[in-house]
């Protein structure tokens, strides 16, 4: 219990490290969540930042989820803590305290944590970006989908493998997906129901 207890919250912590924000605090004394679309994530730090910045930001967002999946995994052998972990580290992101709140989006969080989590389930998704793209246009539209299907992804997997498909981790999937929905739906209304309600 006490493992589990420290895995969660070092993960939530390391979430709370806004690599975006403290980057842009340290070079330009701006508060990046002032800027353009108001996210702390890569793509807008890099609208201020450039190249460097978008890669930088991308890299430290992702590295936290890594980090934090790898952890959940030395310090306990529960096969649902690490994805409990990157929930965790998803949501300090979001929801960073020490910001009142007020964080990204937490996608490279989630892509970083699923390099060690489930890299053939971020392989297939990849795999469908490619192939969705350029019918959906947009890497933000086709990101969303690749995501929205990944719980489907993981369900194969269980029962390609033989192991029951509803399970605790599978479960913590699930809302972990959701959450990082839920920090994309302006996105999401804006990518797929700005033509009169209607899916774009």
């Amino acid at each position: 219990m006490t493992q589990t207890i420290i895995a969660i919250t070092v993960a939530y912590l390391l979430g709370c490290f806004a690599t975006g924000y403290y980057l842009v605090r340290f070079l330009t004394g701006q508060d990046i969540r002032a800027t353009a679309s108001g996210n702390l994530g890569s793509r807008n730090v890099g609208r201020l930042l450039g190249t460097k910045g978008f890669i930088l930001t991308f890299l430290g967002d992702a590295g936290k989820g890594l980090l934090a999946v790898w952890l959940a995994r030395y310090l306990s052998p529960a096969p649902w803590l690490p994805c409990a972990a990157l929930l965790a580290a998803v949501a300090g992101h979001i929801w960073p305290i020490q910001l009142g709140l007020r964080g990204g989006k937490g996608f490279a969080t989630f892509a970083g944590g699923m390099i060690l989590l489930k890299p053939l389930v971020l392989l297939t998704g990849l795999a469908l970006c490619a192939v969705a793209y350029p019918f959906l246009r947009g890497t933000t539209k086709t990101g969303l989908v690749a995501l929205a299907c990944s719980p489907l992804f993981v369900v194969a997997g269980h029962l390609r493998s033989g192991t029951p498909p509803v399970s605790v981790e599978t479960t913590l999937y699930c809302l972990l997906v959701l959450v990082v929905l839920y920090a994309h739906r302006t996105n999401i209304r804006k990518e797929f129901f700005n033509r009169g309600g209607c899916l774009g």
